[in-house]
This record gives structure tokens, sequence and C-alpha cells, in this order.
């Protein structure tokens, strides 16, 4: 009996062994993807694509806009350059009497890429029409009627214009495996 334990017991340390002696090649780290984000507050560069005018453009009006470099983090790209997305008009005001500029203020509310909205914030395009409330001054203190009719000029944006806004929430993106 004491012959056949001493036996079983040999048998499972040579094949404890032998299967240990069995690993072939060399044992190779893997690291999986990481998980990363670009930050909220990341700015977005853009392109308004549709003309603007403070004279025609009325509160609520929305704009087509075009990101114009890629947006990223850790050299990679999360959102490339060419997704379209949409801003707002906020407030319009056409050129007035006495020489008061018109306005016209706008906000980029979102780029969309891969079925997702991202969110923008703190839009920094800024115009205003030109003022000739100085010269309607001037005018008013020779002919009083004439003032009335002297107005400012409206903003106008272009196509093609260029904005800047930032991001309201991280974007989270998995950075690909080295390939080990």
């Amino acid at each position: 009996m004491l012959r056949i334990k001493f036996c079983v017991a040999a048998f499972l340390v040579l094949c404890g062994a032998a299967s240990a002696q069995t690993v072939s090649g060399p044992i190779v780290a893997t690291t999986a993807p990481a998980a990363t984000a670009v930050p909220a507050g990341t700015y977005v560069d853009f392109e308004i694509l549709d003309p603007l005018n403070s004279k025609l453009s009325k509160p609520g009006d929305r704009f087509r806009i075009r990101t114009t470099v890629p947006v990223g983090a850790n050299g990679a790209t999360v959102v490339p350059a060419g997704a379209l997305g949409e801003g707002e008009v906020i407030h319009a005001a056409r050129a007035r009497a006495a020489g008061k500029a018109g306005e016209l203020i706008l906000a980029a509310r979102f780029i969309e890429h891969q079925g997702q909205r991202i969110a923008l914030r703190s839009f920094r395009f800024a115009q205003a029409g030109e003022s000739r409330t100085d010269q309607a001054i001037i005018v008013g203190m020779v002919a009083v009627p004439v003032v009335l009719f002297m107005a400012g000029s409206d903003v106008d944006v272009p196509a093609g214009a260029r904005g800047q806004a930032k991001l309201v929430a991280d974007i989270p993106f998995v950075l690909p495996s080295n390939g080990n």
C-alpha cells in the first residue's frame, strides 16, 4: 500500500514537471487598449457654411458648420476635419436709424460624428456692423431730420467664415493597442 501511494505521488510530480516544460516559445505580455478621452473645454475649429446677415437672420435660425481641424488627444484623431454640425442665431438686429450698427450673435451648438452629437459651447466669433452714430451726431447738429435716415451697416457673415468653440463634455475613446 505504501508502495502504491509512493508511485502515485511520483507520477503526479513527473506529470507536473512535464507539463511545466511543455511551454513553447517566450511569454509575451500583451497590453489591452487604453481608454482615454478628449477633455471638455478642448477647442474645436470650424467654418460657417451658410452666409448670415443681421438684416435677414432671425433668432432661432439654424446654420451649418464644418470642422476644419481634426479633434483628438494623445496623437489619436477622434473627430476628423470635415465633420458637420450646426449653429444657431441667438440675436439679430438690423442696422437702425441714427447710425446704429446691426447686431448678430451666433452660437455653435454641436458637431456630429458617427451618429453622435457632440455639444459645443463658448463660440468665439464676433462681428458687428459699422456704427455711424458719431457721423449722425455731427449731421444732427446741422440738419436734425437727416439723422433719422442715416443708418449704420448690417452685419454680414460670409460662407467660409471661421469660428471656434469648446467641447461641453469629454469625448471618451479607446487608444488602439500597439500590436503586441
